[in-house]
């Protein structure tokens, strides 16, 4: 290899724009491979998702985990590469290898330890048997040992192939780009004379390869391409182009020789959303939609999100994640510490909220006192849309919840499991699918289940399961908004307050599915699961605000000066 002085890149804006195109191709490709990647045993989405959230139990039915990951893929392809990200998230061996199938050649990875001691990585793509007898080609590839990587790069070198590098110093944590100078540009000018005459007049070699290019066409059909010698080589290295040469290194290597044709990404990316929903529908998860923003039945008239949530002016660093996620564990306590401080920012927030004019309806005094919080919150509970309005809209949610007493919280969550069942009741009769005998007998359902506005009896009868299970019996593409079994009620009510009250729930694997699947999302993700059960059982609030999201502390910051986090868009 030559050493070469480089200047660094600097991330301009042009840069992160061309960077963004990039790994948004990649990542489009990542998504279009990955159920045939799970079916050939090339992905495993459970070992993934604990590789990418090793704090939080990943699911452990390979088609829940595959649409967790393709959720985290397409959250991950809208991300820019200047943004922080948790550590996890660095670029592993599933970018590499779709790297190395966007780029049409291999990419070797250069592996350098904190003693400058270095291993060769490389990444490429091959054919692959599906089960039902289809070709698929993905990424593949990983670790050398260093005389095979020795031998294959003198390869490379002898027909002047320099190939795609990257630097990985794992005690930095990060990858460096590999910048080979103006002899990189010199050896793909060899062998391609339109390349040389449209990019390379002002080198000073121009001539010599130019030159070169004259003489050793002639000569080609006089060479056997698999003879590695001097001779050959030269002839090759000026008849050539470079991807042709590449072959030419795989022939001698007796490695299988690499489609060349690059993807249309356009045509994946419009594929992208109906394979979602096919990977969703596989796990159980698809998008049934019963108006995931129910009617409320009392409390009067729905009204939008105010236009600009509260801007929190909270100094980064104050309180990092692992202090506000233990703050978020313990009781309201005493005294001016993180949780206070967090409170606080809230009590501003709801503060200005009310100021604001939503609507006619008279709220409740609040001064800012603790005395004023649970009559605000008494009254929300029967005006869910201004409940849902205001935890939209202050910075800590979470906090919110945590200071509500659990028979309010229990409260306030079976009103929301009503509204959603009787939302979805009335969006089958609306359903063009659904037969008559569905629709009328959601129709006499509905006017048993709303006689009192959602009083005990009218909650009875909304949440029967044997009433949900009729339904489905006459409508299979109705989900069951019935408690299961084995699901503590507790549990169940907290879980269909967590999309209001987790800051970043829509971009949770599972964020970005309606809420008529709450009930498919407890069973199929343990880590749900599991935040529902410590809430019930311990007041653990904490474990809500380290599902997993994929966003560090300071992008939660960063995107709450901005206002709240944008919806998970492909």
């Amino acid at each position: 290899m030559t050493s070469t002085t480089e200047t660094e890149l600097t991330f301009t804006a042009e840069v992160v724009k061309s960077a963004n195109i990039m790994k948004r191709s990649v990542y489009t490709l990542m998504m279009a491979n990955l159920a045939n990647d799970v079916e050939c045993k090339v992905v495993d989405p459970c070992r993934e998702l604990r590789r990418l959230y090793p704090t939080q139990p990943a699911p452990t039915n390979p088609a829940v985990a595959t649409a967790a990951l393709y959720t985290h893929y397409t959250q991950e392809r809208t991300r820019t590469v200047n943004s922080q990200i948790p550590a996890a998230f660095w670029a592993g061996p599933e970018v590499l290898r779709a790297m190395a199938q966007y780029l049409r050649e291999p990419l070797f990875v250069l592996d350098v330890d904190q003693h400058n001691d270095t291993h060769v990585q490389r990444y490429y793509y091959r054919d692959y048997s599906l089960p039902n007898g289809d070709i698929h080609e993905t990424g593949c590839g990983g670790a050398m040992d260093d005389a095979t990587a020795k031998t294959m790069l003198g390869h490379y070198a002898r027909l002047h192939v320099l190939p795609v590098f990257m630097m990985l110093k794992r005690h930095e944590g990060h990858f460096n780009g590999v910048h080979h100078g103006d002899i990189a540009i010199k050896w793909h000018a060899e062998g391609d004379l339109d390349f040389t005459q449209a990019n390379c007049r002002s080198h000073s070699w121009y001539e010599e390869v130019k030159a070169h290019i004259d003489y050793s066409q002639g000569l080609l059909a006089q060479v056997d391409y698999l003879n590695d010698d001097d001779a050959t080589n030269t002839i090759l290295i000026g008849a050539m182009e470079r991807r042709a040469r590449l072959d030419v290194i795989h022939d001698r290597l007796r490695l299988d020789t690499l489609d060349r044709d690059p993807y249309d990404i356009a045509i994946l990316e419009s594929g992208l959303e109906v394979e979602e929903e096919r990977i969703h529908t596989l796990a159980g998860t698809g998008s049934y939609d019963a108006h995931p923003e129910p009617a409320h039945t009392t409390g009067g008239g729905t009204r939008q999100r105010p236009a600009e949530p509260y801007i929190t002016a909270r100094v980064r660093g104050t309180v990092n994640a692992s202090t506000d996620s233990q703050c978020y564990q313990h009781g309201s306590g005493t005294g001016v510490g993180p949780l206070q401080s967090l409170k606080a920012e809230n009590t501003t927030a709801i503060t200005g909220w009310l100021s604001q004019d939503h609507s006619s309806m008279r709220k409740p005094q609040f001064k800012g006192t603790s005395a004023d919080f649970l009559p605000l919150m008494r009254w929300l509970t029967t005006h869910r849309a201004e409940m849902q309005s205001l935890l939209k809209y202050v910075p800590y949610p979470e906090i919110v919840a945590k200071l509500l007493p659990s028979e309010l919280l229990l409260t306030w969550g079976a009103l929301e499991v009503y509204d959603l069942q009787v939302a979805t009741i009335r969006s089958v009769i609306q359903r063009e699918d659904a037969s008559v005998a569905a629709k009328e007998y959601c129709r006499t359902w509905l006017a048993a289940c709303t006689i009192a506005e959602g009083t005990d009896r009218d909650r009875m009868l909304a949440k029967d399961p044997t009433r949900w299970q009729r339904l489905i019996g006459l409508y299979a593409a109705a989900p069951d908004c019935a408690c299961p079994q084995d699901v503590r009620e507790e549990c169940w009510y907290v879980l269909h307050t967590l999309p209001h009250v987790v800051w970043a729930w829509k971009t949770t694997p599972w964020g970005g599915l309606p809420r008529s699947q709450l009930g498919a999302i407890f069973k199929a993700h343990p880590a749900v699961q599991l935040v529902c059960h410590r809430i019930v059982t311990d007041d653990a609030w904490g474990f809500a605000v380290q599902l997993p999201t994929g966003m560090t502390w300071e992008a939660r910051m960063d995107a709450m000066a901005a206002g709240l986090a944008a919806p998970r868009r492909h």
